[in-house]
């Protein structure tokens, strides 16, 4: 799964503006100046429209903006679980663990397993 990449845009946002005022540079944008100073901050993520823009003026491409997540998919899926199933899935995960930790010392010949 992709997510944006906040920092990125912030930066790029910021030196893409360069020495113009925010208000002169939001209007630019067809922005609130409030607007463009939650999104340099990273406050704010840019709709797709204003993405494409911004794109436009800097001649980058919006997947330039995207990074492959570094957070599991799992961790996404366990803030709408009932506890009782999050419980379950923390033991499977741990058991997962703990098989893979066996087979890394089988691989070393220190532990044989079936």
């Amino acid at each position: 799964m992709k997510e944006f990449n906040s920092e990125k845009f912030c930066k790029d946002l910021v030196s893409l503006r360069g020495k113009e005022s925010q208000d002169v540079f939001a209007k630019r944008l067809d922005i609130k100046r409030p607007t463009l100073s939650l999104l340099e901050n990273g406050k704010q993520v840019p709709t797709i429209d204003l993405l494409s823009k911004i794109c436009s003026l800097t001649g980058t491409s919006a997947d330039d903006y995207f990074v492959e997540s570094t957070t599991d998919a799992l961790v996404y899926l366990m803030g709408s679980l009932e506890e009782s199933d999050k419980l379950k899935i923390e033991e499977m995960a741990e058991r997962i663990r703990i098989k893979e930790k066996y087979e890394m010392l089988a691989k070393r010949g220190s532990y044989v397993v079936d």
